[in-house]
């Protein structure tokens, strides 16, 4: 049955399917590095304003899982039933972070990308897609600003700023590399589905990203000429499958407790 708006059951584009997909999982990822390192905050606060940004990851990945279900997915495959191979998180977040400054850094970076990824659907015809993307926005908002009162309060220490510069050049490239090949292939905005070519949300998250530098009060590098090798899935924003390491930590242990 072809796509009608507003019409479960019916069929979705694929590469549309896909780009929900990359930011689902990702916000899984996000969610579970939450999780993880709600211990090494500095104070209470912290604690409180982690725990809430794990919950509001967790939900707007539940949220886009349950449209794909109403699309003809299963959703207990979708939240559970796939392999590291299958899953569509961003290469962003595999590497575990090294330190509070890369916490600070991945995690900002991370929730920066997929605001942008997700704003291009904010128009789109669908409600329950423009629901959820501006859902998105509004909670990812607050979680961009806990972070940026941690760049100035970074930026007051020179071995801080210098942690906070090296993970920003490592972390950079993983979050541009999420948006594809700069001259890459943009299906879902030429089939009229996202209505923001995919280039536009790449370059506001570039002059996004480098706003970092000013509540930082320090340079940061940019590098913005990003390798695609071989193993480059683009259905799925990343190169080749989930560590081990990682799915091991976002997958369900007992599916039974899930019931």
């Amino acid at each position: 049955m072809a796509y009608t708006p507003g019409n479960p059951g019916t069929k979705l584009d694929e590469n549309f399917e896909n780009d929900l997909l990359a930011i689902a999982d990702t916000k899984l990822v996000l969610g579970n590095w939450y999780a993880e390192c709600v211990m090494n905050g500095r104070s209470l606060p912290d604690f409180a304003a982690i725990l809430g940004m794990c919950t509001a990851n967790y939900g707007h990945t539940r949220a886009i899982y349950q449209y794909l279900a109403a699309h003809g997915h299963d959703y207990d495959h979708l939240e559970r039933g796939r392999g590291p191979e299958e899953m569509c998180s961003a290469n962003l977040l595999d590497e575990a972070p090294s330190g509070w400054e890369d916490f600070i850094v991945s995690t900002w970076l991370t929730e920066l990308s997929t605001w942008m990824m997700a704003s291009g659907f904010l128009n789109h015809e669908d409600r329950a897609v423009a629901g959820i993307a501006k859902k998105i926005g509004q909670e990812t908002y607050f979680h961009l600003k806990y972070s940026q009162g941690w760049f100035q309060i970074i930026g007051e220490g020179k071995k801080q700023t210098s942690l906070f510069q090296k993970a920003y050049a490592h972390r950079f490239p993983l979050a541009l590399q999420w948006f594809g090949p700069a001259r890459g292939k943009d299906t879902v905005h030429d089939a009229g589905i996202r209505d923001v070519p995919l280039k536009k949300l790449r370059d506001a998250f570039i002059k996004e990203a480098a706003g970092a530098e000013k509540l930082l009060g320090a340079d940061l590098t940019q590098e913005k000429s990003i390798k695609f090798a071989d193993d480059w899935r683009g259905d799925a924003r990343r190169f080749g499958a989930m560590p081990d390491g990682l799915f091991e930590v976002v997958r369900f242990k007992d599916a039974e407790l899930a019931h």
